[in-house]
């Protein structure tokens, strides 16, 4: 599916942050970075109930989160006179990385729908199609209505830097890692419990990287609230 963005022109002069846009556009290393543990519990009822898939769900809900957020969906934008702009797209979509043979990945790139069945649909196709890939090509240079995202089932990380092009890079970065089950706030995994007890908590690393010009620690914050509403209202 083409994806056909929509955006808007922030006029700099009026905006409420422009002071903050002013001081952090050029700095050398003007990305903010924060790493939180999200509960996912719903999700993981719903992979019981319903039998959805965990990856499919939680980009589901990491969207629905980002979209809610407007400064999540600004970019710089080059002008005609050759100044430096902002936009607001009207909504951004999900570039994430999938495996292929050999233990390499490719980049997939999926349509977000803010219905959980369009969106799930949208992701078997894109998945699909991604994993068919035999190399690492990149499928997003000229655009920029994207969140690059990768997910580590293997790790429980407490940190996580990401690559970035350079200073100017605008697009966020997301990583997910594993979910790990706990019992009355003690980690039960590996130690002979099963599971799937209806009254196990399931947790996750979620960082998010994003350029400080255009997105405040406040920003990140409401993300990973409207992100824990997302999941723990997943099932409903």
């Amino acid at each position: 599916m083409t994806i056909v963005p929509i955006e808007k022109k922030i006029d700099l002069e009026n905006w409420p942050r422009r002071s903050q846009y002013n001081l952090f556009k050029d700095f050398s290393s003007p990305h903010v970075s924060i790493t939180a543990r999200v509960d996912v519990t719903g999700i993981m009822r719903a992979k019981q109930n319903q039998a959805i898939a965990p990856f499919n769900a939680m980009l589901f809900c990491i969207m629905s989160a980002i979209n809610a957020v407007p400064e999540l969906r600004t970019r710089f934008r080059n002008l005609k006179n050759g100044e430096q702009g902002v936009i607001e797209h009207s909504l951004v979509h999900p570039s994430v990385t999938v495996p292929i043979e050999d233990d390499r990945f490719a980049f997939c790139e999926i349509t977000y729908d803010p219905s959980w069945t369009e969106f799930n649909q949208n992701c078997e196709e894109a998945i699909a199609a991604g994993k068919a890939q035999v190399k690492l090509t990149e499928n997003t240079v000229d655009t920029d209505h994207w969140v690059f995202m990768s997910c580590l089932p293997w790790l429980d990380f407490t940190e996580l830097k990401h690559p970035l092009k350079g200073p100017e890079d605008c697009v966020p970065r997301l990583a997910w890692g594993k979910f790990t089950p706990s019992l009355n706030g003690e980690a039960t995994e590996g130690n002979g419990h099963d599971n799937t007890w209806p009254d196990r908590t399931w947790k996750t690393p979620v960082n998010l990287t994003a350029h400080h010009a255009l997105v405040d620690g406040l920003h990140i914050a409401q993300f990973f609230k409207k992100l824990e509403q997302a999941t723990q209202e997943f099932t409903k």
